[in-house]
């Protein structure tokens, strides 16, 4: 995601590389990270989404909280998976919460966008049943496959010719985002979701239609519960999931929402 990224990094206000790193966990299905404000990201701990060098420690274990805000950045480009998390997280807590930001489901649009035309989903999300029944064609590309997925390698065939896809965030941490959107139909629609996505408006320069991230609205339950488990689905109630789209009037009938995040750690 190396030039997106470096974008996406020339954003992050100077008063963020002043902060004091803290609160700092990976956890079974997240990461998190308190800079400006608690930032998560999925933990990227599985060999077959991230090959490199996830059996490497993290290094400065038991210190990372002792380390700067932009010593923490620079692991987004780690080939360590978990301090590749620790980085995004970071990065998403310090990015200006400044977009038009829209209550709805991210799987729900894609359906609804993906009615009678040709549909790709890259991660394999629930509901793919609602997905083939609605669409003309439907593809699902995984690099864990299930029956019925297509291998990810096979994007380069299949994103030509969608006209909707929805894909997960992990293909940020995972550095293979800039070639889906280089893959993309021209006049298609490209959703990305899930609580790595940075949300951040440069994504939109690339090719993203319609970010479905989120923000975290109460730190204190959302540290809570990630250090005992959690998983983007079962904290919704602190963790809040938004749609962020380029062109609102896409979004037209959803309710706008202004982020504030209720209690702070």
């Amino acid at each position: 995601m190396t030039a997106i990224l470096d974008s996406i990094k020339a954003t992050i206000p100077a008063s963020a590389y002043d902060c004091q790193v803290s609160h700092a966990a990976a956890a079974a299905h997240m990461t998190m990270i308190k800079t400006t404000r608690l930032g998560c990201c999925m933990t990227l701990s599985d060999e077959r989404v991230f090959e490199f060098k996830v059996n490497q420690p993290v290094s400065h274990l038991g210190e990372i909280e002792n380390l700067s805000f932009s010593q923490i950045l620079d692991w987004t480009d780690s080939w360590q998976g978990i301090e590749r998390s620790f980085g995004y997280a970071a990065l998403n807590g310090s990015i200006k919460l400044q977009g038009r930001y829209f209550l709805g489901n991210a799987l729900e649009l894609a359906i609804k966008l993906g009615k009678d035309k040709t549909v790709s989903m890259i991660g394999h999300f629930p509901h793919t049943d609602e997905f083939r029944k609605n669409a003309k064609k439907f593809y699902c590309l995984e690099k864990r496959p299930q029956e019925g997925d297509l291998p990810a390698e096979e994007y380069v065939n299949v994103l030509p010719e969608s006209d909707v896809v929805i894909a997960t965030g992990v293909t940020c941490l995972n550095d293979t985002v800039e070639g889906l959107l280089a893959a993309k139909k021209p006049g298609s629609t490209f959703i990305i979701v899930g609580p790595s996505v940075p949300l951040s408006p440069v994504l939109f320069d690339y090719g993203v239609d319609v970010i479905g991230g989120s923000y975290v609205e109460d730190e204190v339950s959302v540290y809570r519960k990630i250090i005992q488990g959690a998983s983007p689905r079962s904290i919704k109630d602190c963790l809040r999931p938004v749609l962020y789209p380029k062109n609102p009037e896409l979004l037209t009938g959803l309710e706008e929402i202004a982020p504030v995040v209720k209690r702070k750690l």
